[in-house]
């Protein structure tokens, strides 16, 4: 990472001119916050791969005689979530600031560079931000773990394995339920749509709250369409985010945008795993005037139970 002042240079000129200025005037860009993990169970586990098994038992209700018939057996089946390991690396030289504009973000009286208001400002304003909105827009649904290449940087759809992986996953090997939709989605008949897909969930799962996830444009079209269809109806409210006679609460998640894709799950079969609780701050070093500013951490996306979760997807 370096610091470009090429543009502020040539605005402002080749020199700091101490008129004020101070980090109120440094507008950083909107970025995205996490919101999909903020959906799922915390689980905290001090490993590479949280294996556990899901418990199933048999039919064992039978009529009565009076002969012992055993009937039912219990089946443990292999469950398992990865937990991938993370990383930031990045590198400035906070001297960069110098003869600019940006000179208040220097400390000619501190020595050790680490300690300079550049670096906290990057670190608090930029960095950790940036960080959240990559794993929220490329990672948290769409990514697909691959393995590192040897000293080339990689990227944050490669770090982890998203949802949307899972799920197709899932359908594949026939572990999780798949729906198929009698039409595309659109904006039109995104209210009908959405119906239909969760009167396919089983009625087994009535009492159980669920979610079910989408696109937040989609879920735009859900509200709009069900305006349009029942705005005029008595018991019509506004914006109620649960589909009608269920228990089930509709999520628009920003990591979805673009997909066409419907999933559900009971709330708490979603599961996010990490070593520990919380993003620590970069560690911060210097070495012959550079700064380096370094971070890892190890988390997981996935479900506790594949067969409670339901799929949609269209063209």
């Amino acid at each position: 990472m370096s610091i470009v002042k090429t543009d502020i240079v040539a605005d402002f000129g080749a020199h700091y001119i101490p008129e004020g200025q101070n980090e109120k005037r440094l507008l950083s860009a909107l970025r995205q916050k996490s919101v999909t993990v903020g959906y799922a169970k915390p689980l905290i586990y001090d490993g590479d791969v949280y294996r556990f098994s899901n418990v199933v038992l048999g039919e064992i209700v039978q009529q009565f005689q009076k002969q012992f018939t055993p009937k039912g057996d219990v089946e443990f089946k292999p469950n398992s979530i990865t937990l991938r390991n993370l990383k930031i690396d990045l590198a400035l030289y906070p001297d960069d600031v110098k003869a600019s504009w940006l000179g208040f973000l220097e400390n000619v009286n501190e020595q050790d560079r680490a300690k300079w208001p550049i670096v906290r400002f990057m670190i608090e304003n930029e960095v950790i931000p940036q960080l959240k909105q990559d794993l929220e827009l490329k990672g948290y649904f769409k990514g697909a773990y691959v393995a590192p290449t040897s000293g080339t940087a990689g990227t944050t759809a490669a770090s982890i394995d998203g949802v949307k992986k899972l799920l197709d996953a899932g359908v594949a090997d026939s572990s999780m339920q798949s729906v198929a939709l009698s039409a595309s989605v659109t904006a039109a008949n995104a209210f009908d749509m959405v119906e239909e897909f969760v009167d396919n969930i089983d009625p087994l799962l009535d009492s159980v709250k669920k979610r079910v996830y989408m696109d937040e444009r989609i879920l735009r079209w859900y509200h709009r369409d069900k305006r349009n269809t029942h705005g005029t109806d008595v018991n019509y409210k506004e914006g109620k985010p649960t589909v009608d006679f269920t228990n089930v609460e509709l999520v628009g998640l920003p990591s979805m945008a673009g997909e066409k894709y419907f999933w559900m799950s009971p709330v708490d079969n979603f599961l996010y795993i990490r070593r520990v609780n919380g993003m620590k701050k970069p560690k911060v070093e210097e070495h012959l005037r550079q700064v380096f500013l370094m971070s890892d951490w190890w988390e997981g996306l996935g479900f506790g139970h594949n067969e409670l979760v339901y799929v949609a997807t269209w063209v």
